[in-house]
């Protein structure tokens, strides 16, 4: 579904995104996480993503899980010691950090799912080619080499399949043998078309003069306007970061997970800053319904 918001200027889209993550990067409060993760959920929701977030739903909530567990048992710092495993002390400030390193990596999963829907391979190249051409066009071609990959690897193991080549049957040593044989024809197939598109590129005469777009974005008077709000609320919400707010104190010993007056003065233009997408669309849909 496409998105008010995505039809404003691309570096208002990606100032957006950029924005977010380094908010849920220095805002390490589980209260401002949690609102992050809900305003995320209902924008992705708005974008039609629901589907792509069920699936991912199981591997977020396996990599959140090991993120929770793994830390207490390597670190042991703190004062307030829940238990012993063995001679290891388990102790609550490093369950919280877990668990709220646990929250921000979720933050950053769903915000790069609403992030590919919004900004567009054009955009991205629009926004960079001029900075760095190559290394625009690089990284775009790696991020696309992903999904690409995993199309690429269904479909040979659907074939190979026919051929009695599994993966999911046979002795351990077997399917590791037959997996290497995936694996070698997926990279085959790879690198064939990697050198086909350096020829093709090359005929076309790529990177001989400036890099044109087929597509002209012009910041109007809406762009300027969300851009500056965008801007306050960054910069209201790294002020009162800078202050100590908006983050809880974990060692040596955790604070109270209750927010303090300060704190709400930096949680509510966080808030703001994240679901400003949403309000935007709420405006539209509104106004939609108004005019009939």
């Amino acid at each position: 579904m496409k998105l008010a918001f995505s039809s404003m200027h691309p570096f208002v889209n990606f100032l957006y995104y950029a924005g977010v993550m380094i908010l849920c990067m220095v805002c390490l409060h589980p209260v401002f996480l949690i609102g992050a993760i809900c305003m995320i959920l209902i924008l992705n929701i708005t974008q039609g993503n629901g589907e792509k977030l069920r699936k991912m739903l199981p591997s977020s909530l396996f990599f959140a899980f090991i993120i929770t567990i793994a830390n207490p048992l390597l670190t042991h710092r703190g004062s307030t010691i829940l238990f012993y495993i063995g001679y290891n002390p388990i102790t609550l400030e490093a369950v919280t950090y877990g668990c709220t390193m646990a929250l921000s990596l979720v933050v950053i999963m769903f915000t790069f799912t609403s992030y590919n829907e919004m900004i567009s391979s054009h955009k991205f190249l629009y926004l960079f080619s001029r900075i760095s051409p190559k290394a625009a066009l690089l990284t775009m071609i790696t991020v696309r080499f992903v999904p690409l990959f995993m199309r690429r690897l269904t479909h040979i193991t659907l074939v190979q399949r026919t051929k009695g080549v599994q993966v999911d049957a046979g002795s351990l040593k077997e399917r590791a043998r037959n997996g290497m044989k995936l694996l070698q024809v997926l990279l085959v197939c790879s690198l064939e078309e990697a050198l086909q598109t350096a020829d093709s590129m090359q005929a076309r005469g790529f990177g001989v003069t400036k890099r044109s777009t087929y597509i002209r974005y012009r910041m109007e008077h809406r762009d300027w306007l969300i851009l500056s709000l965008f801007v306050i609320l960054f910069v209201c919400c790294l002020f009162g970061v800078s202050k100590g707010y908006g983050i809880l104190t974990i060692y040596p010993k955790v604070e109270s997970f209750f927010l303090e007056k300060n704190d709400v003065f930096v949680l509510l233009p966080f808030l703001m800053y994240i679901s400003l997408p949403i309000l935007i669309e709420g405006r539209e849909w509104l106004w939609w319904r108004m005019q009939k």
